[in-house]
């Protein structure tokens, strides 16, 4: 089961989708000019979150706080990977897409209440 999740406009949407991987979530968070995979990291309720990066990339940032979010909503392990990508983006656009995702996430989470994840 995916659920969908959108906000922002043009270049600064973002986008989450997460999947029920068995008692446990995986969710991928992109947007901006280009989506990738940059990084991701790894909650549990009753754990420390770890988080890799791509080298040179900083998504991580992102699906840290990401990963804690759904985890802690959730009481589940979640897997969280994220890769949001504008082209030599200045300090005030990557501070956008960054809240655009952790708004997202609140959507997504809303979502994954209302299925009953």
């Amino acid at each position: 089961m995916g659920l969908k999740a959108r906000y922002g406009e043009g270049r600064y949407q973002i986008f989450a989708e997460a999947i029920q991987a068995g008692d446990d979530i995986l969710v991928f968070v992109g947007g901006g000019e280009r989506p990738h995979i940059g990084g991701f990291s790894l909650s549990e309720p009753s754990a420390s979150t770890v988080s890799f990066s791509i080298p040179v990339h900083k998504d991580f940032v992102v699906s840290h706080q990401v990963s804690e979010k759904v985890s802690r909503a959730t009481g589940k392990r979640c897997l969280a990977v994220a890769g949001i990508h504008i082209e030599n983006a200045t300090r005030e656009e990557i501070s956008i897409l960054v809240k655009n995702s952790l708004i997202c996430t609140d959507i997504l989470v809303e979502l994954m209440r209302k299925a009953g994840l």
